[in-house]
């Protein structure tokens, strides 16, 4: 059955942290980081983190001015032997080390946690990546940063058009140097036609190594940068669905077997699930000429990682930051090159599930958060899918903001 925990006031902006295997939830709010365990009731409210010295936000922020002096945690995730919290520290983004329910002196979270409450950013906690902007003036364009992990490394502002991040990931490879960074996101279609479609869905790959630039321009600029456009089109009825909404990441042994499961909405309010494998996202950057780019093809590719401590030549990061997209385009899993299924709800969540079952097979289930408060589940078979159940969250049909699966439990 369904257990649940209720605030005791209303959070604007929570974010949430499960450890795999627990039965219990961190969430971070405004001032405060909750803690709360399913199974034993325990629960604490840590209330330190609010006391930050803040700065004046100049009237930049999107919220009312109080707003501006609160401190909204915008990020709760596993680092080191603790937790790494940040938050906006009143207009002074600021992070916290928390470890065994005790924090450490706060930091400088500027890079890591955004100057307001802002959804169209992403953080990746190993090294530390992420899109949040350093500086408070509106103008700066959304990049995707190395901030701790290697020197800090930006993305051009050209390479990118009024991007809406949705999910990254690391793949490790044969050779460490080949290692991958992909991140999944929407951006403003350059087609401007009216039968065009407003948003193109991407995926983006960096090399982990990528060491910059040799030129003061370009020395603290990705390298390997290259962006490629996600399809989930159905053959049968020509229905696009060009919106991503979320992405979900199923590991393999063998890295180019792992899958992206993309889901996707469209003008009409329907959603369908492209499942991708990063064998051919990997293929498709290394094989696909660059769109618009008719010269010669230099010795190191536009997007081909080098080997450990070298850069990449100045000649191939400037073809690339010219030509940032690759003509071919991602296409679903073979044999189909098709939607895994679509259907008439708007979903904002998904997540994937391998269980056993009686026939001694593995199966995915997929879990479907629903726009009215529900979460349908549905079972992938080798010919399709079937619905299993519908599970109604919220009785008063809110919207689900956000879902984590725990694969141990």
């Amino acid at each position: 059955g369904a257990k649940e925990y209720v605030f005791p006031r209303r959070e604007r902006f929570p974010v949430f942290f499960h450890q795999e295997n627990t039965s219990s939830i961190y969430v971070g709010g405004e001032g405060r980081l909750y803690y709360y365990d399913f199974a034993t009731r325990e629960n604490y409210t840590d209330v330190r983190i609010r006391e930050v010295l803040g700065a004046l936000c100049h009237g930049q922020a999107p919220l009312p001015l109080q707003e501006d002096s609160r401190n909204y945690l915008t990020l709760v995730e596993q680092y080191g032997d603790g937790l790494l919290v940040c938050g906006t520290g009143a207009c002074a983004p600021t992070c916290w080390n928390v470890t065994q329910r005790k924090e450490s002196q706060p930091w400088d979270g500027r890079g890591i946690a955004p100057f307001t409450p802002d959804s169209n950013t992403l953080v990746v906690v190993q090294d530390i990546y992420s899109t949040i902007k350093k500086s408070q003036q509106n103008r700066e364009i959304p990049r995707f940063r190395r901030v701790r992990g290697g020197g800090e490394l930006y993305t051009s502002d050209t390479v990118m058009q009024n991007p809406q991040f949705v999910k990254a990931t690391t793949v490790r490879q044969e050779e460490p140097h080949q290692d991958k960074i992909y991140y999944f996101f929407r951006e403003d279609n350059p087609d401007k036609s009216p039968e065009a479609p407003r948003n193109i869905s991407r995926v983006a790959q960096l090399c982990k190594e990528d060491r910059g630039g040799t030129s003061s321009l370009s020395a603290s600029k990705w390298t390997t940068f290259l962006k490629a456009t996600l399809i989930c089109v159905d053959p049968v009825t020509k229905g696009n669905f060009n919106w991503l909404q979320d992405v979900f990441f199923i590991p393999a042994g063998d890295w180019r077997h792992s899958k992206v499961y993309g889901l996707f909405t469209n003008t009409w309010g329907s959603s369908a699930v492209c499942v991708y494998s990063f064998g051919d996202i990997d293929n498709v950057f290394r094989t696909s000429r660059l769109k618009g780019y008719n010269g010669p093809t230099p010795e190191v590719k536009p997007g081909q990682c080098v080997p450990s401590g070298q850069h990449t030549p100045s000649e191939t990061f400037k073809i690339a930051d010219s030509h940032p997209e690759v003509e071919e385009r991602v296409e679903p899993l073979s044999p189909s090159r098709s939607p895994l299924f679509h259907n008439k709800h708007r979903y904002q969540k998904i997540g994937v599930h391998e269980v056993p079952a009686a026939d001694g097979r593995r199966y995915n289930v997929l879990y479907l958060a629903t726009d009215k408060g529900s979460i349908h589940k549905v079972v992938e078979l080798p010919d399709g899918v079937q619905n299993v159940v519908e599970i109604q969250v919220f009785p008063n049909k809110d919207p689900i903001q956000s879902m984590i699966l725990d694969h141990a439990r």
